[in-house]
């Protein structure tokens, strides 16, 4: 039954975030929006399951246990082998600075999560996929925000 499910999956997305209730509220609404959610709550655990999964996108938090979103998305950079996927940060902080460290990084979107609902992420997620798709991985440039 599982590899039925799995094949009639929209793609994996990973979701890094250490508040378990928000993880699992988002978990469920991209489940049933025909996603299979990749759910970390460490930044080492999401740099693992990004070494074993391809997500078609990525949403960080940037404040976690063990670092700050920034260590994935430095990582992810260097990689020579990584295909870009959008990258969305969804966060408590609404600061300049940390949208800016966002933008350098090369994040898609900056989301703050007072301001936003699940089905809000699921769209944007999916806004931001199809955009990629249409341009294709090699022209793909984040937008500003």
């Amino acid at each position: 039954m599982s590899k039925l499910k799995e094949s009639k999956s929209k793609g994996k997305m990973l979701f890094a975030e250490d508040d378990k209730f928000l993880a699992e509220m988002f978990r469920q609404k991209f489940k049933l929006e025909g996603y299979t959610p990749i759910i970390a709550h460490t930044a080492i655990s999401a740099v693992l399951a990004l070494r074993d999964e391809k997500p078609l996108a990525i949403i960080l938090d940037i404040v976690l246990p063990d670092s700050e979103c920034w260590m994935i998305m430095e990582y992810l950079l260097r990689k020579k082998d990584w295909m870009p996927v959008p990258i969305i940060i969804l966060t408590n902080w609404d600061n300049e600075e940390y949208k800016k460290k966002a933008k350098e990084l090369k994040a898609d979107a900056f989301i703050v999560k007072a301001g936003t609902t699940p089905s809000k992420l699921v769209a944007t997620m999916e806004d931001l996929v199809k955009k990629q798709k249409q341009k294709g991985v090699e022209s793909y440039h984040p937008p500003t925000f």
